[in-house]
C-alpha cells in the first residue's frame, strides 16, 4: 500500500513538475521572485510618499508593544521546535534537544530569507546526512503538518462571514487525517499526529495575537474584532504556500488586499501593519542569527556518528 501511494505520488509531481507552467516558473522563478520585489517596493514607496503619516504610525507602537512582539515571537520559534521534534519521531527517528533547537533557529531564518518555503528543505536535507532520517518519512510529516496548517487556516478565513463553512473544513480535514493514517500504516504514531496537530494550533494562536498586536498598534486598540483579526492571520498565512519572495513580501499583502472581505481590515492598515511587521521581524531574525552563529550552528551540517535511526515510522518498526 505505502508503495503504491509513493509512485501515485510520485507520478502526480512528475505531471505536475514537467508541466509547461511549473516549467516556465522554474527557468523563470528568480527574474518573477525580483519582478514581485521590485513591483511591490514600487508600490510601497508611492502608497507612503502619498500618505507619509503610516511611517510615523508604524515607528510609534511603544516599548511595550516591542516587548510583547518579542514574547510571541520567541514562542512561535518554540512551536517551530515542538513541530521539528514531533516530525522526526512521526518519522521514526530522533534528534538530541539542543541540536533540534539549533536547526530550528538557522532553518527559521533561512526560511525567511529564501523563497519558496527553503526551511524545510534545509531541515531534510540535515536529517538525511545526520541521522539517516529517509526523505519518504520526512516528506510525509511535512506534508502532514503543512496539511493541518492549511486546514486550520482556511478555517479561520471564513469564521467571520461563514462559520459554518470554517467547522466544515476543520471536521473535513480531521477525517482525511484518520483515513490517511489508517490507510498509510501510522495507526501506532497518533502521539505524534495529535502533538504536530497541537503545536500547530498553539503556532497560530500566537500568530493571530501578532497580528492583532500590530494591527492595534497602527489603528487602535478594540477598532477591530477578533474574529476579524482570525480571518486576517488565516489570509496571510495562507500565502506562505504560494510565496516565492523572502518571507512572503508582496505576496502576503496581496492575499490580505484580495481577502479584504473575509477580514474588513483596509489597505492603510494593511501596508501600515505589514511595516511593522517587517521591520520588526527583520531585527528578530537577526538577533536569532546571531544565537545560531555564536553556537556554531554551521558545525552541525557535517554529519555525526551518535545519533541513530529509532526505526520506520511507516513499517511500525
Amino acid at each position: 500500500m505505502v508503495a503504491r501511494l509513493s509512485a501515485a505520488a510520485r507520478r502526480l509531481w512528475e505531471r505536475i513538475s514537467g508541466s509547461a507552467p511549473a516549467r516556465w516558473v522554474g527557468r523563470h522563478k528568480r527574474a518573477l521572485a525580483v519582478a514581485i520585489l521590485v513591483v511591490f517596493f514600487a508600490l510601497i514607496i508611492t502608497y507612503v510618499a502619498l500618505n507619509p503619516g503610516i511611517v510615523v504610525d508604524a515607528l510609534s507602537i511603544g516599548w511595550g508593544n516591542l516587548a510583547l512582539l518579542v514574547v510571541l515571537y520567541v514562542g512561535v520559534v518554540v512551536t517551530h521546535f515542538g513541530v521539528l521534534v514531533s516530525t522526526v519521531r512521526l518519522g521514526g527517528a530522533t534528534l538530541p534537544v539542543r541540536e533540534s533547537f539549533l536547526l530550528t533557529v538557522y532553518s527559521t531564518v533561512s526560511n525567511f530569507f529564501g523563497p519558496m518555503q527553503s526551511g524545510p528543505g534545509i531541515r531534510a536535507v540535515y536529517l538525511k546526512s545526520r541521522i539517516g532520517m529517509r526523505f519518504r518519512d520526512y516528506l510525509l510529516a511535512t506534508v502532514y503538518y503543512f496539511f493541518v496548517f492549511g486546514v486550520l487556516n482556511a478555517a479561520m478565513l471564513f469564521v467571520r462571514n461563514l462559520p459554518w463553512l470554517s467547522a466544515v473544513i476543520v471536521l473535513v480535514g480531521a477525517v482525511v487525517v484518520v483515513i490517511a493514517a489508517l490507510r498509510i500504516g501510522l495507526g501506532h504514531a497518533w502521539p505524534w499526529i495529535l502533538a504536530i496537530a497541537a503545536v500547530t494550533v498553539v503556532q497560530l494562536v500566537l500568530m493571530t495575537v501578532i497580528f492583532g498586536v500590530e494591527i492595534a498598534s497602527v489603528a487602535g486598540a478594540g477598532v477591530y474584532d477578533p474574529a476579524q483579526i482570525i480571518a486576517y492571520s488565516g489570509s496571510a498565512n495562507l500565502s506562505l504556500f504560494v510565496s516565492i519572495t523572502p518571507g512572503a513580501i508582496g505576496i502576503r499583502e496581496a492575499f490580505l488586499v484580495f481577502a479584504q472581505g473575509l477580514h474588513g481590515v483596509p489597505l492603510d492598515v494593511i501596508v501600515s501593519a505589514g511595516i511593522v511587521d517587517r521591520a520588526f521581524y527583520a531585527l528578530f531574525l537577526g538577533a536569532l542569527f546571531a544565537i545560531s552563529s555564536f553556537f556554531h550552528l554551521g558545525r552541525l551540517l557535517r554529519p555525526k556518528q551518535d545519533a541513530e535511526p529509532v526505526g520506520d515510522a511507516l513499517d511500525g518498526e
